[in-house]
């Protein structure tokens, strides 16, 4: 799943916040659906495509 309109933010740390809010509204929109979720993984990229960090969405968001 791709995103083309993305979310501009200001530094890293906001990028990080935006990610793991989008992981956590992802697994709230599967309501227990079994999904794998160790094969899915979020990428942050800046405006020329280059990754900034990947979070894979078995990742703990606490």
């Amino acid at each position: 799943m791709i995103d083309d309109e993305g979310v501009e933010v200001r530094d890293l740390d906001q990028a990080w916040a935006q990610a793991l809010k989008a992981v956590m509204e992802l697994r709230a929109e599967a309501d227990g659906e079994p999904i794998e979720w160790d094969r899915w993984r979020l990428e942050a990229t800046d405006s020329d495509g280059c990754v900034l960090f990947t979070i894979k969405l078995t990742h703990n968001l606490h």
